[in-house]
């Protein structure tokens, strides 16, 4: 996958949404395999995840199918799956462990395949750390801090494993992440997490200075711009 960086306000940022379904695009074709033909996902409207599914499957001739929670109005991340070709189930009272609940029902049903909620494996984080590896090759230098949104905590988890030095500002904008016994690990000393203000589903008024979801990635973008040190940044934007 292509590596676009620009530079806004002394800072260099990684445009991943130039990438059908942003980074999560990047790895899909670790994870999709040949055996089954229908790939299943419970999300969040605001998910750029049920994007790179449904292009991806569009791609290599499979059928994505997305649950996520019934609106009065269809949200345009869901309109976009259906564009792409996409099987869209809608659940009424739609929490996401609800969503879960439905699509795992209908995975044992169908014989399809359930994704893990943000393609949580093992495999994704070292996918991730590849091209973080990759971004530092390009930009000639390791940043003294990387910013992202946090959400599953692949990017996240990704990014340290993808680096030896750099600091870790993450922003969660979803529900708390856990770092646990995670904190003793190699890497997780570098790790900051910082919380926005709003809740998930609020989308921040800060004025983006390029395509960034607004109730995700611009939230980092938000507290980036407020808190970010001395050196070098570099802002890692998703979607």
């Amino acid at each position: 996958m292509s590596i676009v960086i620009e530079s806004h306000k002394g800072i260099e940022v990684l445009r991943d949404d130039l990438l059908s379904g942003g980074t999560k695009s990047v790895l899909l074709k670790n994870i999709i395999d040949t055996i089954h033909n229908e790939f299943v996902y419970p999300s969040p409207v605001y998910g750029a995840a049920q994007i790179a599914l449904s292009s991806y499957c569009k791609s290599i001739g499979k059928q994505a199918t997305i649950f996520c929670a019934k609106r009065k109005k269809l949200h345009p991340n869901t309109q976009r799956c259906l564009d792409l070709g996409a099987k869209v189930v809608e659940i009424p009272y739609g929490y996401l462990h609800v969503v879960q609940y439905h699509a795992k029902n209908y995975c044992e049903k169908n014989s399809a395949y359930l994704l893990p909620f943000g393609f949580d494996t093992d495999e994704s984080k070292n996918l991730i750390a590849n091209r973080t590896k990759e971004i530092i090759y390009h930009l000639g230098y390791e940043p003294d801090e990387i910013w992202c949104a946090l959400g599953s905590g692949v990017l996240m988890e990704g990014i340290i494993r993808g680096t030896t030095t750099s600091k870790i500002k993450a922003v969660q904008v979803g529900k708390e992440y856990n770092i646990g016994i995670r904190q003793f690990e190699e890497g997780f000393n570098r790790l900051e997490i910082l919380k926005h203000k709003l809740p998930f589903e609020k989308s921040t008024k800060f004025k983006p200075d390029f395509p960034s979801t607004p109730n995700y990635d611009l939230k980092a973008w938000e507290l980036c711009n407020q808190n970010k040190g001395k050196g070098s940044i570099l802002f890692w934007n998703v979607f």
